[in-house]
This record gives structure tokens, sequence and C-alpha cells, in this order.
């Protein structure tokens, strides 16, 4: 089993931690796959960026095998080409997730603010969201590549075994660092806690909650949970890699391990936005609906009524 001088953590407690990822993780993310793509009710635009994410999830959960096993042989068993292998893939796989995780997330909640704050305005926008996941995923791979490409050349200062204990060359890099803080973490979060508030302010103005047609609270803890989900597994990995710019000892060292599992149980915790989502929203859309048909209908009744008769 892997032992480094600096851990301070036992290998035994990442190991499990995996191990308990990737057994929930593809259980769940594999039985909502399936329901996604099986229900056939289940086809709003909100669902096509799950089902993305529930990919996404997936594409990670294949690649902890390779962090299990990294934890299960000493650097010594491993040859340097195979130690910087494993080390470039499963760091690329983690971009690959955690960002694209990072803008599904951000793009569900600006999806949940339009349907719910313009649910008629916004239905032409709401449709391209299959375009927009292509985009997200475009925009991941290019990423994850050229970061692959930046960290191809080990330099003669960098320890070839160091990412047997979870850190890429890339991840103390200014660059990378910069924009996976700013763009990747940043701008998403404030798109969330916008798109919250937003949508937060239209629910408490909205007749069908004040009808009591649809239940506030669980509305409000939906947005709550969605964005204690994205702190507790995405703020914890990019505080350490601004720590990174400053300071590099084994305490960083050891955070980091840390905070890569948290931010990789995020693939556990999705699956729990998934219900919240699809179950709460779907009521207050369909009910703003309804009420802005039924003010349509209305208009137009009294527009008629109030129309000249203009006799021949």
């Amino acid at each position: 089993m892997t032992h480094n001088s600096s851990q301070m953590v036992s290998p035994i407690l990442y190991l499990s931690g995996y191990a308990i990822i990737f057994a929930l993780g593809l259980i769940m993310n594999s039985i909502a796959i399936f329901l996604f793509f099986h229900i056939s009710k289940l086809r709003s635009p909100t669902v096509v960026y799950m089902k993305n994410l529930a990919i996404s999830d997936l594409l990670l959960i294949c690649t902890i095998p390779l962090k299990i096993y990294t934890y299960t042989v000493t650097p010594s068993e491993i040859n340097e080409s195979a130690t910087f292998w494993i080390c470039n893939i499963t760091g690329s796989f983690l971009l690959l997730n955690m960002y694209g995780s990072i803008f599904l997330l951000t793009c569900i909640s600006f999806d949940r603010c339009l349907a719910v704050c313009f649910p008629l305005r916004s239905r032409c926008l709401r449709q391209h969201a299959s375009w927009i996941c292509f985009g997200v995923w475009i925009l991941n791979i290019t990423c994850s590549i050229g970061f692959y490409l930046a960290a191809s050349k080990p330099n003669n200062t960098t320890n070839p075994n160091s990412c047997i204990d979870g850190r890429p060359p890339f991840v103390t890099k200014i660059g990378p660092t910069i924009g996976a803080i700013g763009i990747g973490f940043l701008i998403p979060l404030g798109v969330i806690v916008i798109s919250s508030v937003a949508m937060l302010r239209s629910i408490e103005q909205s007749q069908v909650v004040q009808e009591g047609l649809v239940n506030k609270v669980k509305v409000i803890r939906m947005m709550a949970t969605n964005i204690a989900i994205f702190l507790f597994c995405f703020l914890p990995y990019h505080m350490v890699l601004l720590l990174y710019q400053f300071i590099e000892n084994c305490i960083l060292e050891e955070a980091y391990r840390i905070t890569l599992l948290t931010a990789c149980s995020n693939t556990v915790l999705d699956p729990f936005a998934y219900y919240f989502t699809t179950d709460t929203i779907r009521n207050v859309v369909k009910e703003e609906i309804k009420a802005g048909k039924k003010f349509l209908e209305l208009s137009d009744q009294s527009s008629e009524k109030n129309r000249p008769i203009i006799s021949s």
C-alpha cells in the first residue's frame, strides 16, 4: 500500500473513500441515466442538462479504479512512464468531470431561473439545451487536452511519483489556476447565486405560491441543497489551488488529497439534486404556465368583448 512520509492521513481512508464513491456513484448515476433515457415524461430542457451531468459523472467514476490502484501500491512499484501516464489521464478526466459538472450545474440553475421567472417567453431559448451541452463538452475536452499537453513534459524539478498521491503537475501553474478559479468556479458560482436569488424573488411574488399550489419551503430547500452541494464539492479544491501559488508544503499536499476526494464525491451527491429538480421545479413551472395561459385566455376574452362591432 502506498506510503509517503508527507501523508498525515492514512491511505486506507482515501482507499475506502474512493471505493465508496465508485460503488455508490456507479449505481446511482447508472440508474439516473437509465431513467432519463427511458421515461418519456422526462423530456424538459433541464433534464437534457442532467443527462449530460450524469454521463460526465459516470466518466469520472470510470477513472476512480486508477486512483484506487495508486493507493494499493508503492511508487517504486510503478515505473516513471506509467506513473506519469496514470497521473495525466486521471488528472485530465478530473478536469473534464469537475468543470463539466460545474458548467452543467450552472446551466441547470440558469435554466430553472428562466423556467420560473419567464415560463412562456423563455421557451424558445430553453429548447437549445442540447446545443449548449454540446458546447460545454467541446470546451471541456479542449481544456483537458490543453492541460494534458502542457503537462506532458515533466521538468527536472518535478517528482515523477508526486502525482501518485493525487497532484498532477499543472495544479501549481499560475495560468491554469487563474482560469480554473475565475472562469471555472467564481463566474459559475455568481451565476448560480444570482439565478437562485432571482428565482426566489419570482416565487415569492408568484400567485401559484401565494395560493398554496406550490410548496415554497420545498423550493427554498431545493435551492439551498444545490448551492450547498456546489460549495462543499468545489470550494475547498479551488482554495487549495489558490494557496499553491503562495506556499507548498506537506500540509497543503494533504489538503489537496482531501479536497480532491471531496470534489469526486460530487458524483454521488449530484443524483440528490436530480430528485429535487425534476420534482419541485416541474410543479412550479407547470403551475406558472397554467396561470400564464389562463391570463392570456382572459385577456383574449376581454379584448373580444371590448372590440367594437362594425356593421356592414
